[in-house]
């Protein structure tokens, strides 16, 4: 019986990123707890997307299910015409991710800058994923090349974690400043009319 490995990716710095998706995650819930309406929902849905894109990570479901889609092509006899399904699976994955990217212009018309900013970010991510969902093999080279030690893909990966952590950090700054600066006006308030 073959040993099933959970894990795909076991190097620290798979870890690391791992964690940046976490931690990114967390600034991101942060952010959302600050927030109201369309801007809470916003945060609180880069916060389960970062979940979400963590443990793929590490679980690496994506060659699960192209295992699963290549032993469904061979099963039912089309795996021949292979290509033509990836091709129709990339268009698939990158109509989504445009759709994704105008559902947040239209939901972010309103909001702050930060919220703006971390749109970039998951933008960033996108390209990443499409990057890799294509795995064509000079892009596929191009991701997984080595600079300074790390693949290049997770440079771009990090850009994208980074974007968003320090958008949703600089959301929570700006949030309780604002709200220092109420509670002070409203404490002067009565003062200032007994003047």
């Amino acid at each position: 019986m073959a040993a099933v490995q959970i894990f795909h990716d076991q190097s620290s710095f798979a870890w690391f990123v791992v964690a940046a998706y976490f931690a990114g995650a967390l600034a991101a819930f942060a952010a959302s707890r600050s927030a109201s309406g369309n801007e809470a929902r916003f945060w609180l849905g880069v916060s389960l997307l970062l979940v979400l894109l963590g443990f793929n990570k590490e679980l690496d479901l994506q060659s699960l299910l192209t295992e699963s889609g290549r032993a469904l092509t061979r099963a039912i006899g089309i795996y021949e015409q292979r290509r033509l399904l990836q091709g129709l699976f990339l268009l698939l994955v990158a109509g989504a991710a445009a759709f994704a990217i105008l559902r947040l212009t239209r939901i972010l018309h309103r909001c702050s800058a930060a919220a703006k900013t971390a749109a970039v970010g998951i933008a960033v991510l996108f390209a990443f994923i499409l990057l890799r969902a294509a795995s064509f093999h000079h892009i596929d080279d191009w991701v997984t090349v080595d600079l300074r030690g790390l693949r290049s893909g997770w440079w771009l990966e990090l850009a994208g974690i980074v974007v968003i952590a320090l958008s949703a950090l600089a959301y929570r700054a700006e949030s309780k400043r604002r709200s220092e600066g109420e509670r002070i006006a409203l404490e002067e308030a009565p003062s200032a009319d007994r003047q």
